[in-house]
């Protein structure tokens, strides 16, 4: 079966309701691995017209995220309706390998006060996924109400729904990088938060990859 999942962020001024996590959010953290252990290629559909610097930055903070865990990143460019640069995307996705990225640009419902800023699309029979989306509307929204670097948000969003697909699981932990909710607090760096991945799930991360790719092989 087949699931959409969904991680969110507060657009208005308040703060989620919890007491400061400064003690637990160090003790969370993931010391960098000095050399990558396991790598991912993500084919990248810019339908959202994301400028070349601003991707550029927000590949680079998902990278650093990425390299922290022990895994790295491989960006192609997949050319989209209407655009002239990028490749055609139409060999096979490796398995264990390979996964997709939509960046979109959709104006939410009226009202909406907590919207999602990607989705993950989860087998959660085979525990994983290749497809995932996030959505630059309240990418931008969230970033200039924070106010934070779009790219740094960006960068971050797209670490998150890459991490639910390689834990191939919808949970979101109260720390780091994969909790649900991002207030603007903890984006203008007011409050503690850890960015990143735990130690329990980047060897997690590294593990499912090095199995899918024994498999693939």
């Amino acid at each position: 079966m087949k699931a959409a999942i969904f991680f969110m962020t507060i657009l208005a001024a308040t703060v989620v309701g919890v007491s400061d996590l400064s003690a637990e959010a160090r003790s969370a953290k993931v010391e960098a691995a000095p050399t990558p252990h396991a790598g991912v290629a993500v084919r990248t559909y810019n339908y959202a017209a994301v400028s070349a610097e601003q991707l550029a930055a927000a590949k680079s903070e998902a990278e650093h995220i990425f390299r922290s865990a022990g895994i790295s990143l491989e960006w192609i460019e997949c050319r989209v309706p209407g655009g002239d640069n990028g490749a055609a995307c139409t060999e096979p996705l490796l398995a264990g390998r390979d996964l997709m990225l939509r960046l979109v640009d959709r104006i939410p419902a009226h009202g909406e006060r907590i919207v999602a800023l990607g989705e993950s699309m989860l087998d959660r029979e085979q525990r994983g996924g290749v497809l995932m989306t996030v959505d630059l509307f309240p990418v931008r929204a969230v970033a200039g109400r924070a106010p934070t670097s779009l790219s740094t948000l960006l960068g971050r969003a797209i670490a998150h729904e890459i991490g639910h697909l390689l834990l191939g699981s919808a949970e979101h932990p109260r720390l780091g990088l994969m909790r649900a909710l991002w207030s603007h607090d903890e984006l203008r760096g007011l409050k503690p938060a850890h960015w990143g991945f735990s130690a329990r799930e980047a060897a997690q991360m590294r593990q499912t990859l090095r199995g899918k790719s024994r498999t693939a092989d």
